[in-house]
């Protein structure tokens, strides 16, 4: 029964990528094996490497050959991503049912077959779950996949492929490129006291991106602690069920930035790029590459890429008085200041944050005393939020947030 499983493999060409993963790789040689010599030690052990590797990665065998066909990145899903299903080559739709008929086969393997062959008495592993609705269910429902590659093709148009289907919120660095985050820290919108205004403004400049209208680079400056980076961060929460992803960038990546929108512009979705605590020094440099990306370089910004960044400044690059010129300093001193003062201008929408009041600080801290369900008295809650602000740093969303963390649960 090893070989027309290894052999299913071995015929597979647009799909050929998924036999890189790990637990692909087991199974090859558990077949190879299996064909060899069905009853050696050699192929026992080939068979519990299987499950380790199975075990690990804490799903069934099903759900994990569903997961790797629908987040493969080649040649088939990039062209659905980009077109209909109907202008795509032909030569590429057949060579895809072939690979998807082959990998149906696999996905039927009787897991107790396989083990009474093996001499193995344990519990087979052929259970799957999937969410309701999803495309593995009707994966898992149908007689044949080949009859799937339209549901498959609309699923790519939709969700995009690889990485980015797979993860909504990434990491960005040269070496290692794009990175996906598991379990991204997602804060809700409604979470946010005291700023509708903000809300209202970045919320629409989003709305209108992801409808694919013209949208604006957004700078969001102000104190610290005062929403501005978890604004951003609940876009996802908001819009996420509509194609959108978001980038963090480290401040030192910028220079990697036409690196990652060249990578961007190849997809289908939308794309944020955030960049948190922006700000330069009077001797960098950087802020230049950032200028050309956002207005004014060569290679334009994709239609489906915005930044996003904050600030704890409203002029990103640091000025100083000696800035202004002076006698003996540089000729064209007003011509420094200008370019540094023009960065924050490349960004289309600025919105300004200001520290809360002590009535918005109060109803920050009463919110958030609502959500974690903290039964306490309002008042002496009140004395005692306002009593941390003022050995903290003023008061805030963030400093409402350490304070309610603070409390005894008991």
């Amino acid at each position: 029964m090893f070989k027309p499983y290894r052999l299913a493999l071995a015929s597979l060409c647009i799909y050929r990528n998924i036999l890189r993963d790990p637990l692909l790789q087991s199974l090859l040689q558990l077949l190879e094996q299996g064909i060899k010599e069905a009853d050696s030690i050699s192929t026992r052990d080939a068979y519990y490497e299987f499950l380790y590797q199975l075990f690990q990665s804490g799903m069934s065998f099903k759900n994990y050959l569903i997961d790797l066909i629908r987040y493969d990145d080649n040649p088939f899903s990039r062209a659905c991503e980009l077109s209909d299903i109907d202008n795509i080559d032909q030569v590429l739709l057949a060579a895809a049912r072939q690979d998807l008929r082959n990998l149906h086969f696999l996905y039927k393997l009787d897991f107790r077959s396989l083990e009474e062959r093996l001499g193995i008495r344990e519990t087979a592993l052929d259970l799957a779950h999937y969410a309701p609705n999803s495309l593995a269910v009707k994966l898992d429902e149908a007689k044949d996949w080949v009859s799937q590659i339209e549901i498959l093709a609309e699923y790519h148009q939709t969700h995009s492929r690889g990485i980015i289907a797979r993860y909504k919120a990434f990491s960005f660095s040269s070496p290692l490129g794009l990175q996906g985050i598991e379990k991204p820290d997602l804060p809700a919108m409604d979470d946010l006291i005291g700023c509708s205004r903000q809300k209202e403004l970045l919320c629409h400049n989003t709305e209108n991106f992801l409808k694919g209208h013209p949208a604006n680079n957004v700078l969001l400056y102000g104190p610290r602690g005062t929403g501005k980076s978890t604004m951003i961060r609940a876009l996802l929460s908001k819009y996420g069920d509509q194609a959108l992803r978001l980038i963090q960038l480290d401040r030192e990546q910028i220079d990697c930035l036409p690196e990652l929108m060249a990578l961007l512009a190849g997809y289908n979705v939308r794309f944020i790029i955030f960049i948190d605590d922006l700000s330069f020094e009077e001797h960098e440099t950087k802020y230049k590459a950032l200028k050309a990306v956002l207005e004014g370089g060569l290679v334009c910004q994709p239609s489906n890429v915005l930044i996003y960044a904050t600030s704890n400044r409203r002029h990103l690059v640091r000025e100083f008085f000696s800035d202004r010129g002076k006698m003996g300093e540089e000729v064209h001193g007003m011509d420094t200041l200008q370019e540094k003062l023009s960065l924050a201008d490349r960004f289309g929408l600025c919105i300004s944050f200001e520290t809360p009041d002590k009535k918005t600080y109060l109803q920050i801290v009463d919110h958030l005393a609502q959500k974690n369900r903290l039964q306490l008295d309002t008042e002496q809650l009140h004395q005692q939020a306002l009593q941390w602000e003022r050995g903290r740093h003023g008061p805030s969303g963030r400093t409402a947030r350490q304070f309610i963390d603070s409390l005894d649960r008991d």
